[in-house]
């Protein structure tokens, strides 16, 4: 079982096929093992790079809160230690969130990017239904993977139509269950993830892939991510819910592969310089904090934006009046 020492935590890692590196990040409180069942169509392409997030899986690590700032530094300390200057990364659902700010804190170590059943986070992103979310948070606290969790990941017609291949899928997202304290350690990083005011910052190459009928992670946020990212391109998968790569393997590897083939080669970005490049292990500890601070900002943003257009609306009921 292969480990890598990366910033105080021992994490698991995978090496898989050969080519261009991609790093595959993965979601919240589940291991890299939820990519297998659709590892093989990209190998013979790429070198694809899967890992546990700390203290998740197989991977060890304090048992502390943390933050989606500490995982995009994880995520760049495995890279470095594995000899990778830069690789696509492709994170999907929370491993989208550590991708943003991956590219966000440090950009060489970026090709192209891949965001994937996510969100920018913050009040002004569009939430999930209780529902899907209760499920999610249920499955990973007490490690059960039933026919509800899939409600989450999966479309209806999918359940409906394949039954069996939902219960098999399901088995890879309950191996390796996280302890509870790093379900609520990843629970509050993504609570405190806000990248909206941020997104025109990320220069990476992207493609934002989304499943139409996902109700865990509405599309509305592959919609903001695309408009608000710089030359971003949005794919949507039809009828695919949140777990749109394991509902629609073929689809989606058509969509990710014809975007690479069109963009590529594509080079690593620039590294950040000065300051922030220095100051940057120095905020990583206060992840939590600064997330919260721009979730209050992104909230007063959008209390203003909704002052202003009751105040257009009672200016236009006005002129109709006159």
């Amino acid at each position: 079982m292969p480990r890598c020492a990366v910033n105080g935590a021992r994490l698991h890692y995978e090496r898989h096929g050969r080519g261009e590196p991609v790093l595959l990040v993965t979601g919240f409180a589940i291991s890299g093992a939820v990519f297998e069942p659709v590892l093989g169509a990209y190998t013979d392409r790429f070198e694809c790079i899967l890992y546990d997030h700390r203290g998740t899986g197989r991977s060890g690590g304090p048992a502390r809160p943390t933050s989606i700032p500490q995982l995009a530094a994880d995520a760049a300390g495995l890279l470095a230690a594995l000899g990778v200057e830069s690789a696509h990364v492709h994170g999907v659902s929370m491993g989208g969130m550590v991708a943003q700010e991956l590219a966000l804190r440090f950009p060489h170590r970026v090709r192209g990017l891949v965001l994937g059943a996510t969100t920018p986070g913050g009040p002004r992103a569009a939430r999930p239904a209780a529902g899907e979310l209760a499920a999610l948070l249920a499955a990973a606290v007490d490690g059960r993977r039933g026919e509800w969790l899939a409600g989450a990941l999966f479309s209806e017609a999918f359940r409906h139509e394949h039954p069996q291949r939902v219960r098999e899928l399901l088995a890879y997202f309950g191996r390796h269950p996280p302890s509870r304290a790093a379900v609520l350690a990843q629970w509050w990083a993504t609570v405190y993830h806000d990248t909206t005011s941020r997104l025109g910052q990320i220069r990476a190459p992207t493609l934002v892939v989304h499943g139409d009928a996902d109700t865990l992670t509405p599309v509305a946020n592959a919609r903001m991510l695309a408009a608000r990212i710089p030359g971003a391109e949005l794919a949507l998968v039809p009828g695919a819910g949140h777990a749109y790569a394991l509902e629609q393997p073929e689809v989606t590897h058509r969509l990710v592969c014809d975007w690479f083939e069109r963009r590529g080669p594509i080079p690593a970005g620039a590294p950040r310089t000065g300051l922030t490049a220095r100051a940057e292990p120095l905020t990583r500890p206060f992840g939590l904090p600064v997330g919260a601070a721009r979730t209050g900002a992104s909230l007063a943003v959008l209390a203003a934006d909704r002052v202003k257009d009751r105040l257009r609306g009672r200016s236009a009921d006005v002129a109709v009046d006159r």
